[in-house]
């Protein structure tokens, strides 16, 4: 048995250069004998990993013959996700002088641009990246899951993917990986390198019993609590008030002691700010120590920083007050500016090794034109909205790794990025693999390896307790104040529900996806599952209404339209009426008039709603059903013009003519800047 262990110890080994030699490399031997439990070919798990996760075996982390075979040597990898990246940003800060390493790279290197996915959210999107297959196919497709047994809602594990990834297919070809703060990742899996997943902020809590399984393997947690412990005492006031300037220690000791820290500016960026440093300062860590092949770090502040504070970006929507502009309007820049000292640190680091570095997004952010000013960032459902479909890539490499090509213009998929990672490695390209790599990089060589048949997903038993842990409770406030959950996604499985761990967001996901691949039956199914979940779940029931629409169920299609309507759907009142005037210019008035007042039945009070009504009710002679609808606006928005232009149209139609008259000029008082109301005054004037 001694020499299977022997053996088994030799087989992980990246070369023999990397072997210690005499007396050292029998400690060395001892203790990784003793750290696998060659006894049961296991990683010996504590009693609390025991009670919620079942370990895959080693075997696991062993290389596999027919991939490290087919493999060539490659060249290390630093990869550096930055969540929401946008070039629309990025150029400005570059062209400004506040982003000079990223220029550099950019002028050196090769970038274009990465479209995303719909819908364009972080766990699907960056798992899909990472596993080069559709979301359809790696099953990870909500920010939360469901327990399997206590049945409370908690933030997506690694135990929902079906597919394998990077850091997987890199440790069956005998590279080592070291992987830092990637969604989805906790608990983290067994791979030939180190594993920091996606809940070390948990640590900042003091929980009795930590959740365990947050660091691969286990003898690097403390390495890892370490760093974030040193991250969290670094950002300190100081630190802050350089972001903030007129920061008082008062407002900052508040944000020490905040239960939801992204509930409010100064706390979030306090919070982005440990985060990021954590992730950065362990990948550096890392790569000094490890060594690794390939280096994954994630950093979420690039997309958390737009959440909280492109609100407050130049120049100054009229939804924020003065003060606060003067408040914030600079944080982002700032933050950006340390973004870019970071990456000059990782290309220094990259041209050190010979590595290639390599930049990506999961999608873009909407930071000037075309931002969603009546759609909040941080609101439940509005959020993705500020997601642009166009993310980023850059690939540099020391001496002729990757050719110079300045400029965006190339352009490739989310989905490329895992078959580009491979190619850089030397590995072989994955049979299910979205390709060809991203332009800049040569195609892998060799057939196809099958990296799904040697998956296997962590097994999740569940907690015994029925309680969420702090660092689950921590993430999903951060992802109800970022606006990707609602409040309601605290709670547990809906009653009756079959003890699946999916949410109704999962299923409704899944249909945008269906439905974007032409699907349209699969699609209709996922949104009916998530409805018989939650027959509330307003986008669910307008994608199904819009696809039963264009099916000619147009009574059902209705229904589930003002259903979605009434649950607050953004946009929800676009919709609607762009229905009822289609129905209009079809000519059938009736049906949009019933679609209309079903919609203000199930949610009276809808100005832009009743403004339509009323128009409706003037063409059709019912002077004073308009009225009524005209006035209730006036009385919801006193200070709409438009309300007071559309009373003085039904006082006029009720032959009201002073009424009229003082309805014209109470809107063009509101509103200067109508030419037509000013020349009705005129026309009844001269009458």
């Amino acid at each position: 048995m001694f020499f299977d262990c022997y053996r088994r110890f030799l087989s992980t080994q990246r070369t023999s250069k990397t072997l210690m030699s005499g007396l050292a490399l029998s400690l060395s031997l001892v203790a990784a004998i003793l750290h696998i439990g060659c006894s049961s070919g296991e990683t010996k798990p504590n009693a609390a990993t025991k009670a919620t996760v079942t370990r895959t075996t080693a075997e696991s982390v062993t290389p596999v013959s027919a991939i490290t075979q087919a493999s060539q040597a490659g060249r290390q990898v630093i990869f550096v996700g930055l969540d929401g990246a946008d070039w629309q940003l990025l150029d400005d800060y570059m062209a400004r002088g506040v982003m000079p390493n990223l220029s550099n790279l950019v002028r050196e290197g090769t970038s274009g641009i990465l479209e995303t996915i719909n819908p364009p959210l972080s766990p699907i999107v960056w798992t899909t990246m990472m596993t080069g297959v559709s979301p359809i196919e790696h099953r990870v497709l909500d920010f939360v899951q469901f327990d399997p047994k206590s049945r409370s809602r908690e933030p997506i594990t690694s135990s929902a993917r079906r597919a394998p990834a990077i850091w997987n297919m890199a440790t069956w070809g005998g590279k080592r990986v070291d992987t830092f703060g990637l969604w989805a990742t906790y608990p983290a899996e067994p791979v030939n390198g180190v594993m920091v997943s996606d809940r070390l902020l948990g640590f900042l809590f003091k929980e009795s019993t930590p959740p365990p399984n947050v660091v691969y393997p286990t003898d690097r947690e403390a390495w890892a609590r370490e760093a974030l412990d040193a991250a969290g005492k670094s950002v300190d006031e100081t630190v802050l008030k350089g972001y903030l300037p007129w920061l008082t220690h008062q407002e900052y000791a508040q944000t020490l002691d905040s239960a939801d820290p992204y509930a409010q500016p100064v706390s979030a960026l306090r919070r982005i700010l440990v985060e990021t440093r954590v992730y950065d300062e362990l990948g550096r860590s890392g790569l000094d120590r490890d060594r690794p092949d390939l280096t994954l770090i994630y950093l979420q502040g690039t997309d958390s920083i737009g959440h909280v504070f492109a609100p407050y970006a130049p120049p100054r929507q009229a939804a924020i007050t003065e003060e606060d502009y003067n408040k914030y309007s600079q944080v982002p820049e700032k933050y950006f500016r340390m973004i870019d000292e970071r990456l000059g640190t990782y290309r220094r680091l990259a041209e050190a090794r010979h590595a290639v570095l390599m930049l990506a997004s999961d999608h873009g952010f909407l930071w000037k034109e075309g931002r969603p000013i009546a759609l909040s960032s941080n609101a439940t459902a509005t959020a993705a909205k500020w997601h642009r479909r166009e993310g980023m890539y850059l690939l540099w490499g020391a001496g002729a790794d990757v050719a110079a090509a300045p400029g965006h213009d190339r352009r490739g998929s989310v989905q490329q990025v895992c078959a580009t990672l491979l190619a850089l490695l030397g590995l072989p390209p994955g049979r299910d693999i979205v390709g060809p790599p991203l332009v800049g990089v040569p195609p892998s060589t060799g057939a196809p390896a099958d990296y799904a048949s040697l998956y296997k997903p962590v097994a999740v038993a569940g907690t015994s307790t029925g309680t969420t842990s702090a660092a689950d409770r921590d993430t999903l406030a951060k992802l109800r104040s970022l606006g990707y959950i609602g409040g309601a996604s605290g709670g547990g499985a809906p009653s009756g529900d079959s003890g699946s761990t999916r949410t109704p967001a999962s299923f409704n996901n899944e249909g945008l996806i269906l439905r974007d691949r032409g699907k349209a039956s699969e699609a209709m199914t996922a949104f009916e599952s998530a409805l018989s979940l939650d027959p509330e779940l307003a986008s669910s029931a307008w994608n199904l209404s819009d696809m039963l629409f264009a099916k000619g169920d147009r009574d059902r299609a209705d229904q589930l339209l003002v259903k979605a309507f009434a649950r607050d759907l953004p946009e929800g009142t676009r919709y609607l009426l762009a229905r009822a005037i289609g129905y209009q210019r079809e000519g059938q008035t009736d049906r949009a008039l019933k679609l209309v007042n079903a919609a203000l039945q199930a949610k009276p009070g809808n100005p832009e709603v009743l403004l339509f009504r009323g128009r409706y009710r003037v063409d059709a002679h019912d002077c004073a059903g308009a009225l009524d609808d005209f006035q209730r606006v006036e009385q919801l928005t006193p200070k709409e013009a438009s309300a007071y232009a559309a009373e003085g149209i039904a006082r006029a139609c009720l032959g009201d003519r002073a009424a009229a008259e003082r309805a014209f000029s109470r809107s063009l008082q509101l509103d200067p800047n109508q030419p037509n109301i000013r020349d009705v005054l005129k026309t009844m004037a001269g009458k």
